[in-house]
This record gives C-alpha cells, sequence and structure tokens, in this order.
C-alpha cells in the first residue's frame, strides 16, 4: 500500500519551497522538467526571478506583493489558487499551486512548500483526497466531504461568479476591474457569501469551495 507521501507525489508535477523572504531552498525534478531550469540554477535564487507568475488577470503574481509574502508572520494564505507562469522557452504554462506550509521554532526557519499541477485547475489537496475516497489509504470515503450543492447554499449567480474569482486568486479590485462594479459592490458579494457558507474570512470561504468543489 503505497505511503501518504507518495500518494500526494502522485497528484502533482512538480513542488518547490521557498524561505521566509522568498528565496527557493528546494527545487525537485518535476520543476526542473517543468521550467527547464536546473536545481543548481534555482536554488538560493528569488523565486519571482524563476518562476515569474501571472494570476489569471495577467497581473504580476510572484514577487514582493504575491500571497507568501508575508506567510512567516503569520498571515493568511489561500490553500490553492492557479497560476500563469512562464519555462525557459517564454511558453506559458496553466498551473495550478496548492500550499503547504512547514512550522519551525524560529519565524525565520519556516518554509512554504508549493505544489505545482500542470493544466485544470484541480488542487492538489482534492485530488488527494479522491485518493483517499478511493480506498488507496484502507478507509471508507467520508461523505461529510463530498460536493455540496450549490443551491444548497443559497449563493445568487453573481455571488457564485465572485468565489470562483477568489479562488482563482483575484483580489477585490481586480474582481471589481474585470466585472466592471464598484469595490464596495465586491465586497457585498464577499460579506454574503461569508455569511452563506457561515465562515469568517475570505480564505476560508475558498477552503471551503475547493472542499465541497463549488468552483
Amino acid at each position: 500500500m503505497p505511503s501518504l507521501t507518495d500518494l500526494l507525489l502522485r497528484t502533482v508535477d512538480g513542488v518547490f519551497a521557498v524561505d521566509p523572504v522568498q528565496r527557493i531552498v528546494f527545487w525537485d525534478t518535476g520543476c526542473e522538467q517543468l521550467f527547464g531550469v536546473p536545481a543548481r540554477q534555482a536554488m538560493g535564487q528569488p523565486c519571482s526571478s524563476i518562476v515569474r507568475g501571472k494570476n489569471p488577470a495577467q497581473q504580476p503574481f510572484c514577487g514582493g506583493g504575491c500571497c507568501i509574502s508575508n506567510f512567516a508572520s503569520g498571515a493568511n494564505i489561500p490553500a490553492s489558487f492557479p497560476l500563469r507562469a512562464l519555462n525557459v522557452r517564454g511558453q506559458e504554462m496553466r498551473l495550478n499551486v496548492s500550499l503547504l506550509l512547514v512550522p519551525a521554532m524560529r519565524k525565520d526557519q519556516r518554509l512554504c512548500m508549493h505544489l505545482l499541477r500542470h493544466g485544470e485547475a484541480v488542487p492538489a489537496a482534492r485530488a488527494l483526497q479522491r485518493e483517499v475516497r478511493r480506498g488507496r489509504l484502507g478507509r471508507a470515503a467520508d461523505p461529510a466531504q463530498g460536493p455540496a450543492p450549490i443551491n444548497a447554499c443559497g449563493l445568487t449567480s453573481q455571488e457564485r461568479e465572485v468565489l470562483k474569482l477568489l479562488a482563482e486568486g483575484l483580489a477585490v479590485r481586480s474582481i471589481s476591474r474585470l466585472k466592471n462594479i464598484s469595490e464596495v459592490t465586491v465586497r457585498n458579494h464577499v460579506q454574503h457569501i461569508e455569511k452563506k457558507l457561515a465562515v469568517h474570512s475570505q480564505a476560508e470561504a475558498v477552503a471551503y469551495a475547493y472542499r465541497h468543489e463549488l468552483v
């Protein structure tokens, strides 16, 4: 029977890790193949200079303003998000990124693991969950983790669209511009989503959406 680590690695196409100042400290062979960058070249470099990621709205994502830039201070970060990245040939890759924080006694020693999946946005956590449901860990599936009907949550079509964009990593301002509505309206949608899903933050709403396959 495969181990939990084996099952996790089966769901991804590459893994890399960064330290609290966003320097690459681990770069596996999957990432070497995806980006065309050998580990000896990637190690110690800022992840923004190697990954060169953008969000689905084609805005720069990697760098000082990325969602994990403050993770050392305990800031909330999304569990999963889509990313557009470039390989060494300048070709765009559509990736889905799942994050795992590796705790440490000292904040400056914490690591953030990036689990990359090439193609459709299927988070590694969800793929692993499916492996578990199939009984590969020797357990029966948990029906409580299954998809929740969207209508049962009471979300309107506008709220579902905003939730989908949040899950894609877009900020309120970006959603406002994309949908041509005010930021106040977007925030109102977010508040309604959080209330209907019984969660307390955007990050929890996105996590709920992925867990129950609403996006």
